[in-house]
Parts: structure tokens; sequence; C-alpha cells
């Protein structure tokens, strides 16, 4: 029962740091400034496991700020190229710093948050499941 609680209770404080996470990164974002940037290439990152290679690709976007030329690569990637070279993708950038950019996508900018609600809400169904069982002949 002990078990099933500690659950829950860690859940919910995942999806409810979750939820904070989401407000402060739209309240960032909200001063941010909107772009149109161009697909220049994709940095491959190669990493091994078990023997086996895996490659994964990050688009790197060339954009126009501060009067100048800057390019974003994106952290988060796929096992083959998404978007292509020369395509046009809409960008959000700190106008005080232009090197803080992201993709305007839901999951680039809301990654981290979406992750941690997704696992405080499988802890908390876990939990409520648990604790159900226990108070429940």
């Amino acid at each position: 029962m002990y078990g099933a609680l500690i659950f829950g209770l860690i859940g919910s404080a995942l999806a409810l740091g979750s939820m904070a996470a989401f407000v402060l990164q739209r309240v960032r974002f909200a001063s941010w400034t909107a772009t149109q940037g161009v697909v220049a290439g994709h940095r491959a990152r190669h990493t091994r496991r078990n023997g086996r290679t895996r490659t994964m690709h990050h688009p790197v976007v060339r954009f126009q700020a501060a009067g100048r030329e800057w390019l974003y690569e994106s952290p988060l990637s796929k096992s083959s190229p998404e978007r292509e070279v020369g395509s046009t993708v809409a960008l959000l950038y700190d106008p005080d710093n232009p090197e803080s950019a992201c993709i305007d996508e839901l999951v680039e900018k809301h990654f981290v948050p979406m992750l941690l609600g997704t696992i405080g809400v499988v802890f908390s169904i876990v939990g409520l499941v648990g604790l159900a069982q226990a108070l429940l002949p």
C-alpha cells in the first residue's frame, strides 16, 4: 500500500511539475521573435550499443537575426532526416540572445513538460490502481 501511495505522490509531483514547466516555457517564448529559417543540413550523431551503430539526424537551421546569420541545431533527432535541405521552417529566437532558438513546433518547444507529464500520469495511474487494490476487498 505504501508503495502505491509513493508512486501516486511521485506521479502527482511530476504532473504538477510538468504543468509549471509548460507555463514557464509559454511565458519565455511569448517574448521571443518569430522568423523563418532554412534547413541548412542535418548533423548525424552516431551511437554504438550492443555492437550496433545507430545514426540519429538533428536538423540544422540557418536564420537571420540582429543583422547576421545564425545556425540552430535542434536537440531532437530522428533516425532519418525529416526535413529536406532548403525547406523553410518556422523558428522562434530570443531577441536578446539569438543563439537561444527553437523550431516553432509543439514537441520542440514543450518536449520536457510533455515527457514529465506523461511519466507523471503513468505513475499516478499505477499508484491509484495499487491503492484501489490495497483498499478494496
